[in-house]
């Protein structure tokens, strides 16, 4: 990044960032969904955006830092998302978990790029640095507040009691849930979990298997999870290590990326977490805060990821 220019104020300056401080208490009661975005409303903002995103350019260049067309850099503490993966349930996802105490960007507003097809959110930069994760051993003890105050978050939104009924999958809207980890993506809406195991179960392939009895033995332990029911909860959908930032204080200061949020089987958020680096450090902070309550469920989840993952590559 360029020297800083005595002459230009901070907050035009890309580290400019808006603490959003957490709350002493994560509201356990069900923030009102908020209204959804016309159409029109959305392409009026994607317009808007679209000038925005010429000027990130340009101011980038300015400051000698890396254009990022996934998330780009503004003045005044802001920073414009924008790519095939942004959803409008991503900006209805993140005002609810704001508006119940935790640290997520504010999101000022939803915008449709029609030239490109894909969804912007215009919000908040919040300050941190990523945890990163690694095989180092987590002493639970000995960790900064950043753990207990992720773990109030996670406990406090599985709390909330979906509007859509205790067993539908959807999302926020009602809608389809985006996710990487799932056949094209998407995932329901369902009326209920068998449903959506059945969905999850119909992409297998014994295309990465070595023998066609590998295959059914991997078969039948996935389709276990089919007889193992469990509560709808809301859940974040990526519960990765790069989407949590804290401060120079190790207290949590973001939790970001709230794309695959929505309404999930109660496992589903930590078997997200910890189907792979078995015994990484995050894999320890996810069984920590929960996971370690799905173990069995988890076993099924690597088994449908091994039959599915050519579904989703």
């Amino acid at each position: 990044m360029k020297a800083p220019n005595p002459w230009i104020p901070g907050i035009l300056r890309p580290e400019f960032t808006w603490p959003q401080q957490m709350g002493s208490t994560i509201s356990e009661r069900t923030p009102v969904t908020p209204h959804l975005p016309s159409l029109t409303t959305r392409r009026f903002w994607g317009f808007f955006h679209g000038l925005l995103e010429r000027f990130s350019r340009a101011y980038s260049a300015y400051f000698s830092i890396t254009f990022n067309s996934a998330v780009m850099d503004l003045p005044f503490g802001l920073v414009l998302k924008c790519s095939e993966r942004v959803s409008v349930e991503e900006y209805l996802s993140m005002q609810m978990a704001r508006a119940a105490g935790m640290p997520v960007p504010k999101a000022l507003c939803c915008g449709y790029r029609k030239s490109l097809g894909y969804t912007s959110i215009l919000m908040t930069r919040l300050p941190g640095f990523e945890l990163s994760n690694s095989y180092d051993t987590l002493d639970v003890e000995g960790e900064d507040p950043w753990l207990e105050e992720l773990g109030r978050c996670l406990r406090a939104m599985r709390m909330w009691k979906s509007p859509f009924g205790e067993e539908r999958i959807c999302s926020v809207a009602g809608t389809s849930i985006s996710s990487q980890r799932v056949p094209r993506h998407q995932m329901g809406p369902v009326e209920n979990e068998r449903e959506l195991h059945e969905y999850l179960l119909s992409a297998a392939s014994d295309h990465a298997f070595p023998s066609r009895e590998e295959y059914q033995k991997t078969m039948t332990l996935a389709r276990e999870i089919l007889d193992m029911p469990h509560r709808v909860v809301f859940t974040h959908g990526d519960f990765k290590a790069h989407n949590i930032l804290i401060d120079d204080d190790g207290h949590l200061s973001a939790f970001l990326d709230w794309e695959s949020a929505g309404w999930c089987p109660e496992y589903w958020e930590f078997a997200t977490a910890m189907r792979f680096g078995r015994d990484s450090w995050w894999y320890q902070v996810a069984s920590v805060l929960g996971g370690d309550q799905y173990m069995e469920e988890l076993k099924r989840d690597v088994a449908l990821n091994r039959l599915t993952v050519d579904s989703y590559i």
